[in-house]
């Protein structure tokens, strides 16, 4: 059996690592974007006084502290975002049990999108992409794992052999 905790971590620290990328915590009337490149440190444990996260960044710069207790699922997303002038954009979303209070995810406790996945002539980063497909595709066989129908087609199309099992 996998240990969800470690494949949660491996993913949040993977998906942390992708560049020109931001860490997105949205709440009613609250919406925190940390960009992965100026995020200096790795995503450490840390425990005080029997509360533990996980600290995303350096103490001494912007950093955050997350509970990965608590994230469920962790679903890969391409889907048409506002963000990018309504073309597909690329997402890693950490799942709770519906309580942090995304107002337009219910069950969106973090995620990690690309800032942007397109060329100036409007051409696909490959460069890009190809880092969140392969942080899937490390982990799809995982339990905690999905992807969406976009997600999944933006896989075949660059991996025609690949098999991908919705588990959604």
């Amino acid at each position: 059996m996998v240990d969800d905790s470690r494949v949660i971590e491996d993913l949040v620290a993977g998906a942390l690592a992708i560049p020109e990328a931001s860490l997105v915590i949205h709440r009613r009337r609250t919406l925190v974007e940390f960009k992965t490149d100026l995020l200096r440190g790795a995503l450490e444990r840390y425990e005080e006084h029997g509360h533990v996260s996980w600290q995303v960044g350096d103490f001494h710069g912007h950093h955050c502290h997350l509970d990965l207790r608590a994230v469920r699922r962790v679903v890969f997303e391409a889907a048409p975002s506002g963000c990018q002038g309504g073309r597909t954009n690329f997402t890693v979303w950490f799942l709770d049990d519906g309580g942090a209070g995304n107002p337009n995810r219910p069950d969106g406790y973090f995620s990690v999108t690309l800032n942007s996945p397109y060329e100036e002539d409007g051409a696909l980063r490959l460069d890009l992409v190809e880092q969140m497909i392969a942080l899937y595709l490390a982990h799809d066989a995982t339990s905690v794992v999905d992807a969406s129908p976009g997600f999944r087609d933006v896989v075949r199309s660059a991996y025609p052999g690949h098999a991908i099992t919705p588990r959604s």
